[in-house]
């Protein structure tokens, strides 16, 4: 590291030790790095090791482990770890902590305007939404999941030369929202909406919304926050003093600073026209269901905000095609099957289930199976489900595996064929005989349910295969 050229996003053991109010015990201050890792697996030459301190483990026994792979610096909670000469240590007193004052200070270094991104479902997929409508500029946006305590302070590290920045900001605890944003001290924010998500934790979707909230702690007086006027909790929320709030609404909503009017199903895939003020831009997505319609306007509204032109933002988002797991098209011979087992809440259930309603084949099948860490109100929640298949989707079978799964169907439309699975292997048995040509099916869980392999196994069924 001593003696290379510095690059962009280099920081000294000298900073490092500022940032974080701690002690140099070994090395050498004028030392850099320019990435940090958490994973001992992934580090270099170029990367600040930091060991979290979990209940179970303790990362620091990887120090010694780290420095064989040629990783120099670490920071360290107990001062009698593994030393050398040529590897530098600063020593704090909590490595958690110390990892989010380092991206506080990171923070504080870059010039480029941070727009903020959080809400209890469709956060990542806003976030590429809001990427590709900025990508008239150089934009770097967080990478994978990286939107935790931990993980946002990781992503600030890792931007280096871009214009604009889209970072994602989640939370599942009391207090964390409000940690990292401080870190990011966003420019602009974005909250997509109020659900059920993490509500075990928090108990109220008040409570949700108040922490949701604090993605304003940080940000300027006259900075902007953009929120889905659809919402309940979000159309008239509680204001915060010097934000300036804007609305979008996807119902068509005309008292909103960008709504749609005009709106249309290919196939699943909406198309319609978003009003920006006095302008007007139609909009095609290639991704499903009308809630994609709240997160392409919300990206719209961004990309205005910047004054980049709302019809190269309208072009950009037709290049968006999801995520793996997520909604994932899945085209076989004769049969259709929309992947969406990343994850599951009562909010995105219902709007993934909707996407069924738009589709043309010979049957419409949902296998549906436990959302997690929905707290007391749990079977409620998965009999809402089956409340708003009764009132919104015409199916023709719901299959669901897991103890609370089996609340979807208890009170559902008789003419819709049922049945409930202990497991995946006995559900995957079923199907293998059940599904046929011209069918769709969603599969839809939380990601502890591994409804994925299912999936996997569904894309070998060999009369299926193209």
């Amino acid at each position: 590291m001593l003696g290379e050229d510095k690059k962009m996003n280099d920081t000294t053991i000298k900073e490092l030790a500022f940032a974080t109010g701690g002690e140099i015990i070994s090395g050498n201050e004028n030392a850099v790095f320019s990435n940090i890792v958490i994973d001992s697996r992934q580090a270099d030459k170029d990367s600040l090791f930091v060991p979290l301190v979990g209940e179970k483990n303790d990362a620091h026994k990887f120090l010694e482990s780290v420095y064989d792979m040629g990783c120099r610096v670490a920071i360290s909670s107990k001062r009698d770890i593994f030393l050398k000469d040529d590897f530098n240590i600063v020593l704090v007193n909590d490595t958690t902590e110390a990892l989010q004052k380092l991206g506080k200070y990171i923070r504080s270094k870059l010039t480029l305007p941070l727009v903020g991104i959080t809400g209890s479902v469709g956060k990542t997929t806003t976030r590429e939404m809001v990427a590709l409508a900025l990508s008239d500029l150089k934009v770097f946006k967080t990478p994978n999941n990286f939107n935790s305590q931990v993980g946002v302070p990781i992503t600030l590290s890792r931007i280096n030369d871009e214009e604009i920045g889209v970072i994602e900001l989640g939370m599942s605890q009391f207090g964390e929202m409000e940690r990292i944003a401080k870190i990011v001290n966003c420019d602009c924010a974005l909250v997509t909406n109020i659900g059920t998500a993490h509500i075990e934790n928090l108990h109220t979707r008040e409570n949700i919304r108040a922490e949701k909230f604090h993605i304003m702690d940080g940000m300027k007086n006259g900075s902007v926050v953009f929120l889905n006027a659809d919402n309940d909790l979000l159309f008239d929320p509680p204001k915060e003093k010097g934000i300036v709030y804007k609305y979008f609404s996807a119902k068509g909503n005309t008292s909103c600073d960008y709504y749609a009017t005009d709106i249309v199903f290919n196939n699943a895939m909406p198309e319609f026209t978003a009003h920006i003020g006095e302008k007007k831009v139609r909009v095609h997505l290639n991704v499903f269901g009308e809630h994609q319609i709240s997160n392409a306007l919300a990206a719209i509204a961004v990309a205005n905000h910047y004054n980049l032109s709302v019809e190269s933002a309208a072009k950009h988002l037709e290049e968006f095609r999801g995520f793996s797991h997520r909604q994932e098209l899945i085209k076989l011979k004769e049969l259709t099957v929309i992947d969406d087992t990343y994850n599951a809440s009562p909010d995105s259930m219902k709007a993934s289930i909707s996407i069924l309603k738009d589709f043309n084949a010979q049957r419409k099948i949902a296998i549906l199976a436990d959302m997690k860490e929905l707290g007391t109100d749990e079977r409620i929640l998965h009999r809402e489900i089956g409340d708003f298949i009764n009132e919104n989707v015409k199916l023709d079978a719901v299959f669901t595996v897991g103890e609370l799964a089996k609340e979807i169907i208890k009170d559902i439309n008789k003419d819709i064929y049922t049945k409930s699975f202990e497991d995946n292997e006995s559900l995957e048995k079923f199907i293998s005989g059940y599904l046929d040509a011209g069918d769709v099916c969603l599969l839809k869980g939380s990601n502890s349910m591994r409804l994925f392999d299912v999936v996997d196994k569904i894309k070998n069924y060999e009369r299926f295969i193209r």
